[in-house]
């Protein structure tokens, strides 16, 4: 999938004769449902509650397959629970966790309760009971998964991948279906299924295929998939189901788009865009613009091409307003190419798409300005509440963002600053030696662990959160957690995101060069890295361990405590 950091805009290039039509739609924000979940954990011991004071209940967002939408609720004495999701799709795929305890259960509008008990937690096959919306259905469904989890046999990708050698894209997806779906025909066989229960695993088994048939596509380069097979059988438009197995075949299938766009940029071919669509997003996002400028750019909206001496008025318009224009014109360049690859129902999604990715690697003022440009044209409704889910939980801490900004400017150099609670930042200009130096000055005697990241790379993103939940089990006067950030956008861009998450700890923002030295001492190759110090700054372990691997970083930490 194409970023906006990824695409290089010449402005020259833009004086183009197609015409895209890329005026923007809008449409009527519809309103999200939402289901409560609630219950009681009965004999809830004070060791369990410890150890897990709070349940989580999480769902699925269908534009970001990596991240889950988790929501804590508190453990009351009694051991009971309640929490509020919002739901965007009629039926939801939500997943309940108690500690190690999970179960996947399937949400609609309404009231789900789950009832389990603390002494059969760990001898039951399936300890939960359900009651209220979907109670038969979940009930039946946890049986199933105790089913699938003793019987469905382990699928060897490599050994499925031979097999379907030589054959069509149709006859791959049935062979592909029949083998996913073995093991639920076997439960079916001793056990009359509901009929949503049905429909459910057979949407998941159905994009459970489509994810391995883009894969597949992708490595192949086979260009041909979505006119082989109906796109009805890959991604149908009318799915009541929001599951994993659907956000994961999404994203297969925007990494597939992706890279036939690749292919056509190598050809040279719509790599721009006419000159009119250049002149409506000026028109409508630059402020700056002189009366003779003004003028001629509402000819040109109408425009099928430019003279030479509008190059000139262009670049200079460009010039005063690069980081706002080249944002847009990259999403109207993307989709151009896009519109010559997939169906309708395909470039709305890759609208949408491109949005939620990019939403977490751009400054809040351009998440602003690309949400308020895309969204209008995102003709799915459900498209459209997922876009606004994650762009509310991208700007919800604005206030915090300004306050920390204020406190810690650019031209902050070697000085460290405590911009909220636990939370300091550095903008360090050193190397080796006197880098560490710098990290250990700050740990006052505690161990360091560093973690080499970046804001533009999402698995690195993701692991300092996953930090989080290490440094709640650690204490923080034997452990300094050191995150070096390095990225191709901007520090107010890491001094937005920091703010944002709070990550307690000492937060170092250094170049690329800066970033690489430290990845040579990590003898590590890419980010995201980590590295365990002494108290007295010498190397305990070089590639450690990263935060998603809790266990092994507890471990580590522990044994040098």
């Amino acid at each position: 999938m194409l970023t906006l950091r990824h695409i290089l805009f010449l402005v020259s290039t833009l004086l183009l004769t197609l015409f895209l039509g890329a005026s923007s739609v809008v449409c009527a924000q519809p309103k999200a449902d939402s289901v409560t979940v609630k219950g009681r954990i009965k004999n809830l011991t004070i060791q369990l509650y410890r150890q897990s004071p709070n349940v989580t209940v999480s769902r699925n967002n269908i534009l970001q397959a990596s991240r889950e939408m988790a929501r804590p609720a508190p453990l009351e004495p009694d051991g009971s629970f309640q929490v509020t999701l919002p739901l965007v799709y009629p039926y939801e795929e939500l997943y309940f966790n108690f500690g190690q305890i999970s179960t996947v259960f399937l949400a609609s509008a309404g009231t789900v309760e789950i009832a389990l008990d603390a002494d059969s937690l760990f001898l039951s096959e399936a300890p939960f009971r359900f009651s209220g919306t979907n109670a038969q259905v979940n009930n039946q469904l946890t049986r199933y998964k105790a089913f699938e989890f003793k019987n469905r046999p382990k699928i060897d990708n490599r050994q499925l991948s031979r097999r379907l050698a030589g054959r069509s894209a149709e006859d791959s997806r049935k062979l592909l279906t029949n083998e996913f779906i073995a093991t639920y025909e076997k439960f079916r066989q001793t056990n009359e299924v509901l009929p949503l229960l049905d429909q459910y695993i057979n949407s998941a088994i159905r994009y459970e295929v489509a994810a391995f048939l883009y894969d597949k596509a992708l490595a192949e380069q086979n260009s041909r998939l979505e006119t082989d097979v109906p796109v009805s059988s890959l991604r149908p438009a009318d799915d009541r189901f929001l599951t994993i197995q659907r956000t994961t075949a999404l994203e297969r299938f925007a990494e597939y788009a992706g890279s036939r766009i690749t292919d056509l940029s190598l050809a040279g071919s719509g790599r721009s865009i006419p000159i009119s669509t250049f002149a409506r997003l000026v028109d409508r996002y630059v402020t700056d613009l002189s009366e003779t400028e003004r003028t001629r750019i509402e000819e040109l909206k109408t425009a099928k091409s430019g003279q030479n001496r509008d190059i000139t008025m262009l670049q200079r318009i460009m010039q005063r307003n690069d980081e706002k224009l080249s944002k847009l014109l990259t999403y109207e360049t993307t989709m151009a190419q896009y519109r010559k690859l997939v169906d309708t129902t395909g470039l709305d999604y890759m609208k949408a798409h491109f949005l939620a990715m990019n939403l977490p690697t751009i400054e809040l003022k351009n998440q602003e300005l690309l949400y308020r440009h895309i969204t209008p044209q995102v003709g799915d409704p459900h498209y459209r509440l997922s876009l606004e889910e994650l762009y509310r939980m991208e700007v919800k801490d604005s206030a915090t963002v300004r306050e920390v900004a204020g406190k810690f400017t650019d031209t902050q150099i070697d000085e460290p600053v405590e911009v909220l609670s636990g939370v300091t930042l550095l903008r360090s200009s050193r190397y080796g030696k006197d880098f560490i130096d710098q990290l250990q000055k700050q740990a006052q005697g505690r161990l360091i662990y560093i973690l080499a990241w970046s804001t533009d790379v999402d698995p690195s993103r993701q692991e300092v959160l996953a930090s989080r939940a290490l440094q709640e089990q650690l204490p923080g006067r034997d452990i300094l957690f050191a995150y070096v950030c390095s990225n191709e956008t901007s520090l107010n861009h890491w001094r937005e995101w920091v703010a944002k998450n709070k990550p307690k700890g000492l937060h170092v923002y250094v170049d690329q060069d800066q970033l690489g030295n430290l990845l040579g001492s990590l003898r590590a190759e890419y980010i995201p890295a980590a590295g365990l110090l002494s108290r007295d700054g010498k190397f305990i372990k070089r590639d450690a361990p990263l935060p998603s691997k809790s266990d092994d970083v507890l471990k580590l930490i522990r044994e040098k405590i």
